[in-house]
């Protein structure tokens, strides 16, 4: 039998570099020694990698993850983030909220946690208005140009929160949040996104005519930054179904024109897949990876019903397709009373 802890430092390197999703580095690193120390050796760099679905467990510690790299259910404790509501970045990054209103980011696969500035510079008084779990709609992390989402000290946080769907933004350990007034006639912010190293919420038309039958609802959409486009998309069900048949499912895109400064319907991501979880919305190009499908929307039924923390629902997994409109579950044994779902990039540093 081979003795694999005495092959030649260079080709356990090499290995490393044909290797793509998480959890092969993390099983290439528990062969032996010398392979570990490659492993820790940091010389190469995981490529681009598919979102992992989290769900919370209303009862302890613990959280799931479903990896669609490998089609596996993995569960890890995640004490950082018990008793706290979770909110998904578009990174690798969650913000995590308690009872207290103290706020934090959290990697889910590091532990590493940060600490952000507390509720008190911010323009409402949380606790007199809606409960802690409600305060915070959305959360965006980005880092500066060419820097890796690793480095704490580049990092920016900007959340709409409040009943007035306020924004403000900070940094981990700085003393406050900073507000910005909205300038539209409406005022507030519904979503924000990250587009070509510009944080962007470029106003739409007044009006954005979604043709669907009357039968039809429409979720509140998604701002989301898909390989330099900035999308929007809507999630429609028809809202008398009772049976709540996935057959009912169908999404809606438009694609924001910067030198027309207006919205586009299109009709196929081409070689890119979205996510969608209850709180935030992600995209990856497809080009490169075969362990997801191109042209599809990755999302779980029914987020709406699941937006609280004293309740448990089932989690359906479904991918719709954009070119046909077909709708496919996705098989995974999750047990059925975790909820909240989040999609949050794997790391292993």
């Amino acid at each position: 039998m081979a003795d694999w802890s005495k092959l030649p430092y260079d080709i356990i390197h090499m290995v490393a570099k044909y290797l793509e999703a998480i959890e092969d580095f993390v099983a290439f690193s528990a062969v032996c020694h010398s392979w570990r120390s490659v492993y820790l050796a940091r010389q190469w760099f995981p490529g681009r990698q598919v979102p992992w679905l989290m769900l919370s467990d209303i009862e302890n510690s613990e959280r799931i993850f479903v990896s669609l790299s490998r089609n596996k259910v993995h569960s890890f404790e995640l004490p950082e983030a018990h008793c706290k509501q979770c909110f998904g970045s578009s990174s690798i990054w969650l913000l995590t909220i308690g009872n207290d209103f103290k706020m934090h980011l959290l990697n889910a696969f590091t532990r590493v946690r940060l600490d952000l500035p507390t509720k008190s510079s911010l323009q409402v008084h949380f606790d007199n208005i809606q409960p802690w779990y409600h305060c915070i709609d959305k959360v965006l992390v980005v880092n500066k140009p060419f820097t890796s989402f690793e480095n704490e000290d580049d990092l920016l946080v900007v959340i709409i929160y409040g009943p007035l769907n306020q924004l403000a933004f900070s940094r981990p350990g700085f003393s406050s949040w900073i507000t910005v007034n909205a300038t539209s006639p409406g005022g507030g912010f519904r979503d924000i996104a990250y587009v070509n190293n510009h944080i962007d919420g470029p106003h739409p038309p007044k009006i954005i005519w979604v043709a669907m039958s009357p039968w039809w609802s429409l979720s509140p959409p998604f701002l989301v930054e898909s390989c330099g486009d900035l999308l929007l998309v809507y999630q429609c069900k028809i809202h008398n179904d009772r049976k709540s048949s996935m057959k009912s499912v169908s999404f809606v895109i438009y694609s924001f024109d910067f030198s027309k400064r207006q919205w586009i319907r299109i009709h196929n991501l081409k070689n890119r897949v979205i996510f969608v979880g209850d709180n935030c919305c992600t995209s990856i190009c497809t080009s490169e990876l075969v362990y997801c499908k191109h042209d599809s929307i990755y999302f779980v039924a029914d987020r709406d019903k699941r937006w609280r923390t004293d309740s448990a629902h089932c989690v359906d997994l479904f991918v719709y397709n954009m070119d046909n409109g077909i709708v496919e579950p996705l098989s995974f044994d999750i047990p059925k009373h975790y909820s909240c779902s989040l999609w949050v990039m794997p790391t292993l540093f």
